[in-house]
């Protein structure tokens, strides 16, 4: 039976250091120019976040919401105006009235579907796909796919039902391997 093909981004599945991953989860603003979906691994852009084009650069973490500033406060993954949009959307260029929600790559494992049969074992190097998010549900698309740079390293594969890593779409529990630390 084929895997199901449902990208949804990077999902935090657990934390090296054992914190929850609610614990560990900060906030950051967003760079202008591109929308920022839930599930997009960023990288920072003078001091912003900024979703990852390429591949080869150091990896900050994956967005697990999007908040808004009012009256100079941070509404936690909400937009009070507008409670339909779950992503970032920089159609209107408000980026300096909006933060993500990110956990950081320096402590998580991340949980990714892969865009082909890998056939990746436990150890294995993997590379960062990009796409652009579904504005209907607000998850982003990425994957991984073929090792060029090395972007994530796979800690573990899910025992799932439903989930065959002979096939293509598998998911994969993995590490980034260069991650970038905005405020260590």
């Amino acid at each position: 039976m084929a895997n199901p093909d449902r990208p949804r981004g990077f999902t935090p599945v657990k934390t090296l250091s054992g914190a929850p991953v609610s614990a560990i989860v900060r906030a950051i603003g967003v760079a202008d120019g591109e929308d920022i979906f839930i599930g997009d691994m960023i990288n920072l852009e003078s001091g912003l976040a900024d979703p990852m084009a390429t591949n080869d650069s150091a990896i900050l973490g994956a967005v697990v919401g999007v908040g808004k500033f009012v009256n100079g406060q941070i509404v936690s993954a909400v937009d009070p105006d507008n409670l339909v949009p779950s992503f970032y959307d920089d159609s209107e260029s408000t980026h300096t009235d909006y933060v993500v929600f990110y956990a950081p790559a320096t402590d998580c494992i991340f949980e990714v579907q892969s865009n082909a049969d890998l056939d990746l074992a436990v150890g294995a190097p993997c590379d960062l796909i990009d796409g652009v998010g579904s504005e209907t549900t607000g998850r982003s698309i990425q994957e991984v796919g073929a090792n060029t740079n090395s972007d994530f390293v796979v800690v573990e594969i899910p025992q799932y039902p439903d989930n065959d890593s002979t096939l293509a779409n598998t998911r994969y529990w993995v590490r980034v391997t260069r991650a970038e630390q905005a405020f260590g």
